[in-house]
């Protein structure tokens, strides 16, 4: 009789047998499958066994290895809201994986081996919120790939090698607020391409190889919170009036201009990095908080430039070519509160160029080449500058003492250690010398 079993089993298909993978039961209606293997043959009869599988809300894969993930999942746990298979060797997403997948609200499908994404894709998902497909070899994803998710709000793609995007992938995010295409290698971004996501606020397209971007189709009503265009190839950014932040560091920017007629949104400009030469070339952004314009090229600066910033508080200009600042205000302004200047070229400096920015707490001068820093009256100029930033310069101790003296006067914290002396230097009264 065994022998007879035995016969029989080694001529059926090996399909007929299905494969059953056993969801250990955790806290909050969560299960995990450890160690679980799945083939390309045991996707389609793959089985699911728990104890109250129609209660389950997660289920997430633990050192398991998966070719794509068993459409009976959804059927074995019909109230499934999240699913986690990151870093699971999934190298394929099927159309009809996720058909019965209705209550499903966040997949998270990171660290694995997809190539492709195929029409459509998540098809019957329609209730998903988040997408998490990071760090995949994502090459290609067909157009319908997003179909009807309707209800999507953040869609993570970072970490791919997409080169281009079709038009019309986007077209049904109405509600995506966030979407991440960082470290691809994508060279352009349609015109249009956005134009189906009404609710966009954040965009992370950093480390890619653009040579434009139009920023005019992100222009509405309301404000756009965030892009990041960092590591790209642009030369100019036009930003347009109801952006709030927009960071771009490590580009060839050479030009910043503003679309805006009636005001602008901006709140943060963050360009390190370029190729800007002059801070009176930038348009004029009335709600700018922070200007981080760190290793340009800027050779000149008035501080009569921030008073077309009506609002701004920390401005950064480390790592230029500056020699000398220029003060030509004729009234002093309170706003500005931290200014950086370190990495820059300045021997001599007079603090009393500053006078007009009374209510500054912060200044950063490391690793210029200060021989002297004078001041008329530290206490009374800067009554409330808390730290003085002096760090990686060539002071002379004799020309010093004149400093030194308004510093024990003042509330200013500016002392450094022993170990921020060049062995050429004393440590004398708290700054390094020679």
């Amino acid at each position: 009789m065994w022998a007879i079993v035995v016969m029989v089993a080694i001529a059926l298909p090996q399909s007929v047998f299905s494969k059953q993978l056993v969801c250990t039961m955790e806290l909050n209606r969560s299960c995990s499958l450890i160690g679980a293997k799945v083939s390309s043959d045991d996707v389609p009869t793959a089985t699911f066994s728990s104890p109250n599988p129609t209660t389950l809300s997660r289920v997430q894969f633990s050192r398991s290895s998966l070719t794509a993930i068993p459409p009976a999942m959804f059927q074995t746990f019909p109230k499934l809201e999240t699913l986690n298979a990151s870093s699971s060797d999934i190298k394929q997403v099927q159309s009809n994986n996720f058909a019965g997948a209705k209550a499903l609200q966040a997949l998270y499908l990171r660290g694995n081996k997809i190539h492709e994404l195929p029409a459509l894709a998540f098809f019957g998902a329609n209730r998903l919120q988040t997408i998490d497909l990071t760090d995949n070899a994502i090459n290609t994803i067909e157009a319908t790939a997003f179909k009807r998710l309707r209800d999507l709000k953040a869609l993570l793609l970072a970490g791919n090698s997409l080169t281009e995007l079709p038009t019309g992938v986007f077209d049904d995010l109405s509600e995506m607020e966030s979407l991440e295409l960082q470290q691809n290698e994508l060279a352009s971004l349609g015109d249009r391409l956005f134009q189906g996501c009404p609710s966009l606020t954040s965009l992370n397209v950093s480390h890619n190889a653009l040579k434009t971007l139009n920023l005019a189709q992100f222009e509405r009503r309301w404000n756009f919170d965030l892009i990041d265009a960092s590591y790209n190839q642009l030369t100019v950014v036009r930003i347009p009036p109801n952006l709030r932040q927009l960071v771009a560091i490590g580009n060839g920017i050479r030009t910043v201009e503003s679309t805006a007629t009636n005001g602008s949104e901006l709140i943060l400009l963050k360009l390190p990095h370029n190729k800007l030469t002059n801070v009176d070339e930038l348009p004029v952004f009335e709600k700018l908080i922070t200007l981080d314009l760190s290793f340009n090229r800027i050779r000149e600066f008035d501080f009569r430039s921030v008073t077309r910033f009506g609002k701004l508080v920390l401005l950064k200009l480390d790592g230029n070519q500056l020699e000398s600042v220029s003060n030509s205000l004729t009234a002093p302004i309170t706003h500005l509160k931290y200014v950086h200047l370190a990495d820059n070229h300045f021997t001599h400096l007079d603090l009393d160029v500053l006078r007009t920015v009374p209510r500054l707490l912060k200044l950063d001068l490391r690793r210029n080449r200060l021989e002297q820093l004078s001041v008329t009256d530290l206490s009374d100029s800067f009554p409330v500058m808390v730290r003085l930033m002096l760090e990686g310069n060539r002071f002379r101790c004799e020309a010093s003492r004149p400093l030194l003296k308004e510093l024990k006067g003042s509330i200013t914290a500016y002392a450094m250690t022993r170990n921020d002396c060049r062995k050429d230097q004393n440590l004398i009264d708290g700054i390094c010398c020679s």
